[in-house]
């Protein structure tokens, strides 16, 4: 009789800089033939289901949905320290109901393997308490504390000198103090249980697999990792994720800026008008993603009459851009530069300082910190990034890491093999697999397919039908 496969339980903050690279890891578990189900606080996004994915609610009554989406959406509107002190609140009351809900709901549903967003990190303890093997992933910025590296809220550079790494020490003291609250709740219930209790919060990662979505070149030089570490580069869908319209006739041949805030901290709508405004009058187009945080409506005539849309089919722009200007969010900043497209970030709040650095100290873009973001300045920065060739050449070298670091399927490799996950001898009947223009996808990816075209991970619409063999 065929060994039954695993089932792999997937746990991560239900935001779509988060939940975008998870989608794509989970379709290439699934791919393995492993089974997959989502477990979350808030709302279940349509796209899950879509991908043919089953959602498990984490909240309870301790953090019930709707008042996860209003904390999210009050984020969207906080800038700089107010943004991060509000990020830890929704943290520690979503450690309160994950640590309470989480153990049973998972044990209920059979789930064997846990797969474990960073920033979730109360998954491990659940992992821990069902007594099942777990492995973290980083999607955003690496949180590991290091004396070489300054924390990721800051915009410094890694400094060789004394002084540096006394400040960079006293910063991680500091940012210690401000997850006290998440940790000691954590410390406490594992104390509870009779669980090993970590000394801080390094400990709660997985001891057997931490995946990071950065290529290695999109990190600072650190003095040591642990062994278990490994960049994957970015985490995508094949075949993408839903189509997004865009009005194609609207661009009329000039070189093209790519403008967005993302997805969650985009609510600010000033600083649209301060972008179309630096780029009016430059020989360059702009497109402008509101990313849903304000209708394209509220923004009224902009400087220059940009292309001002609620949601862009982002990475087939950015294959268009000669620059791309970002809030700095890792995901926006990783599809630039698996385009090669130079930046200049205007970086909002949590780890988005440290994004930015990490862009200007590698050379692929220029910073504009929040505090001065005016036209002037960032017409200034806009201007030298486009005419220098460097700026360009330094994300072309990091296009090149991201396409041999190995991303969604090599993460669900390394996830088999040292979660020891069970593998089936063939694809289960529970995993659809359907035969387009002789090729063989999942479920999840088909789900995407429309009329022929593919997606990708941005929503970008690349009309070549056929992707390759697997």
């Amino acid at each position: 009789m065929r060994e039954a496969m695993s089932h792999v339980g997937i746990i991560c903050p239900n935001v779509p800089g988060h939940l975008n690279p998870m989608v794509a890891l989970a379709d290439a578990i699934r791919t393995r033939g492993h089974q997959v189900t989502f477990f979350l606080l808030g709302v279940p996004p349509s796209s899950i289901a879509a991908a043919g994915f089953k959602v498990v609610a984490l909240g309870g009554t301790i953090f019930p949905a709707d008042q996860y989406q209003a904390e999210i959406e009050k984020l969207g509107a906080l800038r700089d320290r107010a943004a991060l002190k509000h990020t830890l609140a929704i943290g520690a009351r979503a450690a309160d109901a994950m640590l309470e809900v989480g153990p049973a709901v998972v044990r209920a549903n059979g789930v064997t393997a846990l797969v474990v967003d960073q920033a979730s990190f109360p998954g491990g303890t659940i992992a821990d308490q069902v007594g099942i093997p777990f492995a973290t992933v980083c999607n955003a910025l690496l949180l590991h504390p290091d004396p070489n590296v300054p924390p990721y809220f800051t915009h410094w550079y890694p400094r060789d000198a004394w002084w540096a790494r006394i400040r960079n020490r006293i910063a991680w003291a500091g940012l210690n103090r401000l997850y006290a609250p998440i940790v000691t709740r954590i410390q406490a219930h594992r104390r509870r249980f009779g669980l090993p209790v970590p000394a801080g919060l390094a400990d709660l990662w997985s001891n057997t697999l931490q995946m990071s979505q950065q290529p290695e070149l999109f990190e600072f030089p650190r003095c040591a990792l642990p062994a278990q570490v490994r960049f994957v580069g970015p985490l995508r869908l094949p075949g993408g994720y839903q189509p997004v319209s865009f009005p194609w006739e609207l661009l009329d041949g000039r070189p093209l800026i790519y403008a967005s805030l993302g997805t969650l901290q985009n609510r600010i709508a000033g600083t649209f008008r301060v972008i179309a405004e630096a780029c009016e009058g430059l020989d360059a187009q702009v497109v402008i993603s509101t990313g849903h945080g304000v209708s394209p409506e509220m923004l009224g005539n902009l400087p220059g009459r940009p292309i001002v849309v609620s949601y862009a089919p982002q990475l087939d722009l950015l294959r268009r851009s000669t620059l791309a200007v970002t809030h700095a969010g890792l995901n926006t900043v990783l599809d630039a530069m698996a385009t090669g497209t130079p930046l200049v970030a205007l970086p909002v709040t949590n780890e988005q300082p440290g994004i930015a650095a990490r862009v200007a100290w590698i050379g692929a873009g220029e910073v504009v910190a929040n505090q001065q973001v005016t036209p002037q300045a960032l017409r200034a920065a806009v201007v030298r990034v486009r005419s220098t060739r460097s700026y360009r050449a330094a994300a072309e070298r990091v296009r090149d890491a991201i396409q041999v670091a190995g991303g969604a399927p090599r993460a669900a490799e390394l996830i088999e093999q040292r979660l020891a996950l069970r593998t089936p001898e063939q694809i289960p009947k529970e995993v659809p697999r359907f035969d387009v223009d002789n090729e063989i996808i999942s479920a999840g990816e088909l789900s995407y397919r429309k009329e022929g075209a593919r997606v990708d991970a941005g929503g970008s619409v690349e009309r070549e039908p056929r992707l390759g063999p697997r």
